[in-house]
């Protein structure tokens, strides 16, 4: 989720901006996946047990803030066996498919980080589930604008 937002309209404090970012994403794996999720004190993200599930970073200029949450839906978690994700040495990165169980191999693969069937529903719920949390976190309303009205009728994307 890639917000931009004028932070004067809401509070111009950014560990405030930072925490809400973490609430959005606490309600969502909560009301969409029923995952319990927390804040780990001393460092940004959410997480569950020791699972890093949302990485949340930031840049603001003038007070509109840019960038956002990197909530891990499905994806492959093999790469982060080879590091040291944001620099936390005693815990780990999961997502939301490994933590429903939903171990689905594809291509004879065993393992189970690997895309499958249900990865487009999970994506659809989180993706709707942060479109609503958001809103009411930040207390906006949002409109969909159509497709056309953004690139013009015939153009690609």
């Amino acid at each position: 989720m890639y917000p931009i937002i004028n932070l004067r309209n809401h509070n111009m404090d950014l560990h405030w901006y930072l925490r809400a970012l973490e609430e959005v994403v606490i309600r969502v794996l909560f009301s969409a996946f029923s995952i319990e999720a927390s804040r780990l004190e001393g460092f940004t993200g959410v997480w569950v047990g020791n699972q890093k599930l949302a990485a949340i970073g930031i840049r603001v200029s003038q007070w509109i803030a840019y960038h956002g949450v990197a909530l891990n839906v499905s994806i492959d978690l093999t790469p982060f066996q080879q590091i040291v994700p944001c620099g936390i040495r005693d815990r780990k990165v999961g997502s939301i498919k490994k933590l429903l169980g939903e171990f689905q191999t594809t291509h004879n693969s065993s393992s189970t980080d690997q895309p499958c069937a249900g990865d487009p529903l999970l994506l659809d719920i989180a993706h709707k589930s942060l479109i609503r949390e958001f809103s009411e976190v930040f207390q906006l309303t949002l409109e969909q604008v159509p497709h056309d009205h953004l690139f013009g009728k015939g153009e690609n994307l």
